[in-house]
C-alpha cells in the first residue's frame, strides 16, 4: 500500500474515533531540543523531576525506542470541557475534570496501531502519550500540528491549546508533513505578563519550580517547604492561567471525549465540584476509591489537602 494512501486511512480513523489532528514525520534527531532541555537542567528549572535528566539519549533519538523505527505518528485529543468549573470550588486544571488522559489515549493509539496492522500486517509499533522520553510537542509541530508558542504549550489554530498529545512510533514507511505552521504568537506577550510567579522566565522557557502546576502536583514537598511561595488563587491541582489568557484558546469546540466529562464522586457531586471542606475530610481509602483512574491520584489526597489550606496566601 502506497503512504498517501495509508495517509487517508489514518487521517480518517482518527478522525473516526476522537483524535482531531494527525500527522507524521520521519523518525530524526531532536537536536535543538535536546540543547534546550540540556540548558534548562543546568538552571535547575526541572526542580525535582530528576527523571527528566535521565535517558537524554532517547529523547534526542527516538529510533532508541523501536528497533528499525522510521516514522512517527503524532495526534491531538481534544479536552476542551463544554463548562468550567466554577470558582467556588478548589481549582483543578481542565484536563484532569475527568479520567487519567495517559490510558485513555493510549486505547485509542493502540486502536490506530491495529488498523495500521490490518494495512501492513508486518508492522511494530510503539503507543505514548507522555510517558516516555520524547519530545512530544516538538514532534507535533514537526508533523504540522501546530506552533509551540510563548508560554510553551502546542497551539493548533483550529483546536487552540486545549489538546493532549499522542505517538506512535512504527517501522512502517508512512506520509510525511512538509509543511510548517507559522509561529502565531506575534507581539503578545499575554502569558509571561499574567504568570503571577514568573514561571514563564523568558520566551518559550518555564521554570518548573515556579510554575503552580509543578508546585501543586510533581513537587512531592509541602508549600512551606517550597523555595518559591505565592497565591495560588484557589487552583489546588494545576494552573492555566497562561493557557486562559492566550487568545488562541477559544479556538476550538468542546470536547466530545465522554472519558474527559466530570464523573460523580460523593452525595450527588462531581469531581468538580466538591467543596473545600469535602476534601478536607476525605479519607485515603474514599479517595483512593473515587480517583483511581482520575490524574488527581498523581498528587494524592495529602498533597492535595496541603494545597487547599495553601491555594490562597
Amino acid at each position: 500500500m502506497s503512504p498517501d494512501k495509508l495517509h487517508t486511512i489514518i487521517k480518517d480513523f482518527s478522525t473516526e474515533i476522537g483524535f482531531v489532528a494527525y500527522g507524521a514525520i520521519a523518525v530524526k534527531e531532536f537536536l535543538k531540543e535536546t540543547e534546550f532541555l540540556t540548558r534548562s537542567i543546568e538552571h535547575s528549572y526541572n526542580g525535582s523531576m530528576k527523571y527528566l535528566a535521565r535517558n537524554i539519549n532517547i529523547r534526542q533519538n527516538p529510533q532508541f525506542l523501536l528497533e528499525g523505527a522510521k516514522s512517527m505518528m503524532v495526534f491531538l485529543a481534544p479536552y476542551k470541557p463544554l463548562v468550567s468549573q466554577s470558582k467556588e470550588f478548589p481549582l483543578i486544571s481542565s484536563y484532569a475534570y475527568g479520567r487519567d488522559y495517559h490510558q485513555v489515549i493510549k486505547d485509542k493509539l493502540h486502536k490506530v496501531g491495529e488498523k495500521l496492522k490490518e494495512s501492513i500486517p508486518v508492522a511494530k509499533y510503539r503507543a505514548f502519550t507522555d510517558s516516555a522520553p520524547i519530545f512530544e510537542r516538538a514532534a507535533a509541530e514537526a508533523a504540522g500540528l501546530g506552533f509551540i508558542g510563548r508560554n510553551t504549550f502546542l497551539i493548533n489554530k483550529d483546536h487552540g491549546l486545549h489538546t493532549l498529545i499522542g505517538v506512535i512510533i512504527t517501522d512502517a514507511v508512512l506520509h510525511y508533513n512538509n509543511e510548517v505552521v507559522k509561529n502565531g504568537c506575534g507581539t503578545c506577550t499575554r502569558c509571561l505578563d499574567n504568570c503571577p510567579t514568573g514561571a514563564l522566565v523568558e520566551q518559550f522557557s518555564l521554570d518548573s519550580r515556579r510554575c503552580i502546576s509543578y508546585q501543586t502536583i510533581e513537587d512531592k514537598s509541602m508549600f512551606e517547604e517550597q523555595l518559591f511561595k505565592t497565591d495560588r488563587k484557589g487552583r489546588v491541582f494545576g494552573c492555566e492561567i497562561c493557557l486562559e489568557v492566550c487568545p488562541w484558546s477559544i479556538k476550538g469546540e468542546s470536547s466530545k471525549w465522554d472519558e474527559f466529562k466530570p464523573f460523580a464522586t460523593l452525595n450527588g457531586k462531581t469531581s468538580i465540584s466538591l467543596t473545600s471542606q469535602e476534601w478536607l475530610n476525605m479519607q485515603e481509602a474514599e479517595f483512593n476509591a473515587i480517583f483511581k483512574h482520575s490524574p488527581l491520584k498523581r498528587a494524592g489526597l495529602i498533597k492535595i489537602k496541603d494545597n487547599i489550606v495553601n491555594s490562597q496566601l
